[in-house]
């Protein structure tokens, strides 16, 4: 409960921000009004609201402070989607689950990328093979030495579940950050 209500902080700030004393005031009366005039005293209270929004903004064109991110840091988009869903119906809280989901399959493979990465630096002669078993060592085995060897891709393949052999496969092949200039 107490997460849930520091999600809701920054809705409320948000809230408290753009309304007044009075505004606020006719919300707390609205269930004590006759129902056939609290749709008009609704549209009434919304109408205050955005003409007092109006008002502050064209008074204050700053920037809302802590209503944005800061460019140098990366929105945390699971963070953002947990906040979504205590505003979301329960087939939104599956899409964005699924988007969560999408995201740490992201992780995921640029993990991968990176081991490949760092594996290709510390056996840079292996391309794909694995370099366990070198030819003198299976020659003096007596080992055929065309047989077929495991591929480094193989092996970390067969650590994800198949959602995140899934997802890799779509996203193996777009960039996951921008590629920096050669200097």
């Amino acid at each position: 409960m107490e997460h849930k209500n520091e999600d809701a902080a920054s809705v409320m700030a948000f809230d408290a921000l753009y309304t007044t004393n009075q505004i606020q005031k006719l919300k707390v009366l609205l269930p004590y009004i006759d129902s056939s005039m609290q749709k008009h005293l609704a549209v009434y209270i919304k109408y205050m609201e955005l003409q007092y929004t109006m008002n502050h903004v064209r008074k204050h064109p700053f920037q809302i402070c802590g209503c944005s991110i800061p460019t140098s840091k990366t929105p945390d988009l699971r963070k953002l989607c947990q906040e979504l869903c205590l505003y979301s119906s329960p087939e939104e809280i599956k899409q964005l689950e699924q988007f969560q989901n999408i995201l740490q399959t992201m992780e995921t493979v640029q993990e991968m990328s990176q081991t490949m990465a760092a594996m290709q630096e510390i056996f840079p002669n292996m391309s794909e093979s694995f370099p366990f078993g070198s030819d003198s060592a299976s020659s003096d085995a007596g080992t055929d030495q065309t047989a077929p060897q495991p591929s480094m891709m193989d092996m970390l393949m067969n650590m994800l579940t198949p959602e995140q052999k899934t997802m890799y496969e779509m996203f193996q092949n777009t960039p996951m950050t921008p590629e920096e200039p050669n200097t």
